[in-house]
């Protein structure tokens, strides 16, 4: 594995560590004594000092180091002028004697630095432990590794619960009414014709496209190459199987050309694939929300040949499914839309020029919107993307593609939902918001629903009979033990593949049409995977909740009682629908309080997180590994599913962030019994660090500092929240009111030029009164469709506030200025202020005083002898959560 690898040179650095600071601390020892004894100590100081190679504080003294020339200099003068203050050289000798400390420091913390590293390959999780057991134990384990390994396979009750109920979906064949099925989708996708049409349909033009799809292109090593990351990038395969993958992407041309070889072999005999080898392994992993996730644990060069051929269906797929979107058979309207006739009236009162600026409103915003971000959102738009990596992406704020990431768009829902609440209510003084997720849906999805909906679409029966094999796969749990049988996949998806992507997203497309056919456009699901969100008018959303039961009930799926609700907000004393589902709605953390129109914190789900933080924070078997876990946890997940600043939803949803997190570290480290001695992660770890390597007074920066020049990199939560609260809004609302200020100005403009140019220059269409200027009120009528002030105020309310972080200082430019040569490279800490990302220019501010005092300038240790590339490796694997 490259991480022994990477160990054993970590090892044999901390040798020769070990015996350059040894030999440091034995000269520095001599030469302070000498010192002590010397009738000039000063200059003793600087000679020692340049026979240890210690010429100034920083690598360049040019940029601001404390330069040994200078002092010897600075000393002849004072032996004869006697305007120099006799305390002086007493500062100088001060000074010198300092670069000796901080000579030790760096020792001292690049020791440090290794030791931390080595524990965490010395000493993994029990979690990662599970990962590489073939048959419940790694065999290069010590016997506490194996015991705690084997508390683990026993396992929590919740662990045995989901495993028990996902293999009564997998496992259990599911039929359904395929002749039903036939049917709604015909009724569903074919219009009756008047009259025979030479010219194909929207949906026939779909299903030819759908009918000639193939996966013609010859896999290449490129191919190979966007293949690997894809599957690495979804963490499909861990442990060793993910090691092996990342070595064969440096493996060279050569070894990937091999590989594309085999993989087009196995496209020429698509017919006669089957997995092999058989029965392939499959693992529980506990997520960070809670839940367990069974994957896959193919052999890579299936893992790599069956993501060859997702990716190329999955951007096929999309791209037909978006042509389909655009035509003129996918309804899309606004609740109050405007008729040819009201068109006509707007053209003769305001002019054409009002007419063509339709395309600047709400309504367009919308269609863009939801085609850009939410439509087939788990697809990818090109074969560069890869996976759209749903599951982890609360885990990960890191995306390679330029569009939106799967945690984008989860924020983007929440802004939608706030912001489509305040205008709604403003226009039409109510608003419904719906919410639903199907249950177990991947696990769920029946094999004879799938394939029915694939040759309803017009898909080759060739890949149809592909899919079958890809889907009735023979699975074992290793964990069960060797004498486990092999049982065969009856129904449900693989996770984290991508064709199991393409199964559900293709079924799910079909429910996004027949809701928007329902309404006539003016409910669009707003899906994040499975996850489904509605709103608008009661009315329209009852209409939807229908179209969404009818569905689910001839596809053979259940929805999910628990993530299942609905909110209805009304300033006009409507009553709540008695159709809708009862149940509160939640995204993340927050539940949105039906009777104030806000998103509040759900404390009670927080303090069931609390308590699980606690018990994986336990497990951490290394301090690098709790760091990992913190930041997963605290820097980005709670982070993530409080919901980022926005505009729509204001200062006060930020301070409430604020008062919750303190509450989460505050009962994190103090709880009733106060265990850990300790009130926030600064002194837990400090605490931890002295206990297990003797290291006393940690400074602060050696915890927050970045890896790369020597740090844990623990990150701090409420930096993010910080840097967008001065200019977050007080009052939200007021961006509608000053869209309807302008809407009035608007008016009178329009009016004016109608007295002095218009009225006479076209005969008035039926309805219209040339001598009188239509009312304010038929002027607004359509805000959704004609007001561009509107526009402007929704784009506004669902934009971040402007980040603001810390202003330079002169010290802290001179500090990144005097940044050693040695750790330039960093992608963190960079020698201008302006090029770093804000998060550590605020922390910059914070520790780099401490860096500067005790390590001489902001690299923290021995560059040549920190193990960076393994913590980095490390880091890569994600974080594994104890079942």
């Amino acid at each position: 594995m490259a991480s022994r690898v990477l160990r054993d040179v970590t090892n044999y650095k901390r040798s020769q560590l070990a015996d350059r600071r040894k030999a440091f601390e034995e000269r520095k020892a001599e030469l302070l004594a000498q010192t002590e004894k010397s009738n000039d100590p000063i200059l003793t100081l600087i000679e020692g000092l340049k026979k240890l190679g210690l010429k100034s504080t920083t690598a360049q003294t040019s940029n601001g180091g404390f330069s040994l020339s200078n002092t010897r200099q600075m000393l002849t003068q004072s032996t004869f002028d006697a305007s120099i203050p006799s305390a002086l050289p007493s500062a100088w000798q001060a000074d010198l004697e300092r670069l000796l400390a901080i000579q030790s420091n760096k020792f001292e913390y690049t020791d440090l630095f290794s030791r931390l590293a080595t524990e965490w390959v010395d000493k993994p999780n029990d979690a990662n432990l599970l990962l590489d057991a073939p048959f419940g134990g790694d065999s290069t384990a010590d016997s506490s590794d194996t015991e705690s390994f084997e508390s683990v396979q026993v396992g929590r009750e919740e662990m045995h619960r989901q495993r028990q109920e996902w293999d009564s979906f997998v496992f259990t064949e599911r039929q359904t009414d395929t002749d039903a099925i036939d049917t709604y989708l015909s009724n569903l996708f074919i219009e009756p014709q008047q009259k025979k049409k030479v010219r194909e349909t929207d949906f026939e033009q779909l299903q030819k496209a759908f009918n000639e799809w193939t996966v013609t292109a010859t896999c290449s090593n490129d191919d190979v190459e966007l293949a690997i990351k894809a599957v690495l990038k979804a963490d499909l395969l861990a442990g060793r199987k993910r090691d092996e993958l990342i070595a064969l992407s440096n493996a060279g041309k050569g070894v990937l050309a091999e590989v594309a070889d085999v993989i087009n072999m196995e496209i020429a005999n698509l017919d006669d694939w089957s997995w092999k080898p058989s029965p392939t392994p499959a693992q529980m992993r506990k997520q960070m929300n809670g839940k367990y996730r069974v994957y896959m644990d193919p052999e890579i060069h299936q893992a790599l040949l069956v993501q060859y051929i997702g990716i190329r269906f999955a951007v096929s797929t999309k791209a037909i499914f978006k042509s389909f979107l655009r035509s003129k058979a996918w309804p899309k309207s606004a609740h109050s839309s405007m008729s040819s006739k009201d068109h006509a009236r707007f053209a003769y009162y305001l002019g054409e020029r009002k007419v063509r600026l339709f395309g600047n409103s709400v309504l367009h915003t919308r269609r863009e919107q939801f085609k850009d971000d939410f439509f087939l959102m788990q697809l990818p738009d090109k074969l560069e993307e890869g996976c759209r990596d749903y599951n982890a992406s609360d885990a990960s704020d890191e995306e390679d593609s330029d569009k939106k990431s799967p945690l984008e768009v989860k924020q983007t829902l929440l802004r939608l939902a706030t912001t489509e609440m305040m205008v709604q209510r403003k226009i039409y003084g109510s608003f419904t918001l719906c919410q639903t997720d199907f249950k177990w849906f991947g696990p769920s999805l029946p094999h004879s629903t799938i394939f029915t909906v694939l040759d309803f679409l017009g898909v080759h029966d060739s890949y149809i009979e592909f899919f079958k094999q890809y889907l009735s796969m023979s699975l074992v749990f290793p964990q069960d033990g060797p004498s486990s049988e092999p049982r065969t996949r009856l129904c449900g998806v693989p996770i984290s593949q991508t064709l199991s992507d393409v199964f559900g997203e293709i079924l799910l497309a079909c429910l996004d049409f027949a809701v928007s056919k329902a309404t006539k456009g003016r409910c669009q699901l707003y899906r994040f995977h499975d996850d489904v969100w509605f709103w608008g008018q009661k009315a329209d959303c009852e209409v939807a909740w229908e179209a969404i039961k009818k569905f689910t009930a001839v596809m053979g799926l259940a929805l999910n009682e628990e993530k299942t609700g609905s909110v209805h907000v009304s300033d006009k004393g409507e009553k709540v629908s008695n159709t809708l589902p009862k149940g509160p709605v939640r995204w993340g953390f927050l539940v949105l309080d039906p009777s104030a129109g806000r998103w509040v914190v759900d404390m009670a789900n927080v303090d069931e997180h609390i308590a699980e933080m606690r018990l994986q924070f336990a497990q951490c078997r290394s301090v690098f590994s709790y760091v990992q876990a913190w930041n997963s946890y605290m820097g980005r997940f709670l982070g993530n599913n409080f919901g980022h600043p926005a505009n729509c939803l204001g200062i006060e949803h930020l301070d409430m962030v604020f008062a919750t997190f303190k509450y989460i570290q505050k009962k994190l480290f103090v709880d009733d019994n106060n265990t850990t001695g300790c009130e926030d992660v600064t002194s837990y770890l400090k605490s931890i660090i002295e206990e297990r390597f003797g290291t006393k007074d940690i400074a602060n920066v050696f915890l927050y500092w970045p890896v790369e020049l020597g740090g844990l990199e623990l990150r701090n939560p409420f930096i993010p929240l910080m840097t967008a609260r001065e200019d977050s809004q007080e009052v939200p609302h007021n961006l509608l009111e000053i869209a309807w200020e302008r809407d009035e100005e608007e008016y009178d403009t329009y009016k004016q030029v109608f007295k002095t140019t218009i009225k006479h220059q076209v005969d008035p269409p039926s309805g219209c009164d040339a001598e009188k200027f239509f009312s304010f009120e038929d002027f607004v009528r359509f805000r959704e469709e004609t007001s561009q002030s509107l526009k402007i105020a929704y784009e506004d309310l669902l934009e971040s506030p402007t980040i603001k972080g810390l202003g330079s200082t002169r010290f802290v430019e001179y500090a990144l200025n005097t940044l050693p040569l040695e750790f330039r490279k960093s992608k963190r800490i960079k020698t201008t202020f302006s090029a770093m990302d804000v998060y550590w220019r605020w922390t910059v501010h914070l520790y780099a005083a401490e860096a500067m005092e005790r390590f001489g300038g902001l690299g923290l240790g021995e560059k040549e002898m920190l193990p960076v590339e393994l913590v980095n490796l490390l880091r890569s694997e994600r974080v594994r959560w104890q079942g």
